[in-house]
């Protein structure tokens, strides 16, 4: 189902000419495959986002990789003030602060809610950095966090 919200892309290399900053693709994917690449392109009322104010969006099967480049002030805002689950743990990630969030109990069946996802995110200067499972542990998404690398020009 198509997403007005989002441009689907077919590389890392056209991402970038969206976003406007160089994505970095993990390494480390625990065996699952690039699915799919997304840039947000439209707010909720369907105005177009300014290329400074663009995310990436790679989805991997098994987790989610958002990556920004808002500024420094509003990266280490995103990172350290804005919550994304109970309980922010202090984490690092290649020696950039950062916050994580336990993989929550799985749910009934029919909980609409579902069950709350581990998160990692961290500030990288003027970039932003989300890695989010409802499947995989935080130990995990470091790992894949730990791995990621500037895409080059043949991804």
């Amino acid at each position: 189902m198509r997403n007005p919200h989002f441009a689907m892309v077919a590389s890392w290399r056209e991402a970038a000419s969206i976003v406007g900053f160089q994505p970095h693709v993990p390494e480390h994917t625990v065996g699952f495959s690039l699915g799919s690449l997304g840039v947000w392109i439209k707010d909720h009322k369907r105005r177009r986002v300014s290329q400074a104010r663009r995310s990436l969006e790679a989805h991997y099967g098994g987790f989610v990789l958002a990556q920004s480049q808002p500024g420094m002030h509003e990266a280490a805002n995103l990172a350290m003030e804005t919550s994304y689950g109970p309980d922010p743990m202090p984490v690092s990630v290649e020696g950039c602060e950062g916050r994580s969030y336990q993989l929550g109990p799985p749910t009934a069946a029919g909980d609409v809610d579902g069950r709350a996802p581990a998160v990692v995110v961290w500030a990288d200067e003027a970039r932003f950095f989300l890695l989010a499972s409802g499947e995989l542990v935080v130990e995990v998404l470091l790992d894949v966090a730990g791995s990621l690398r500037e895409a080059n020009d043949d991804e």
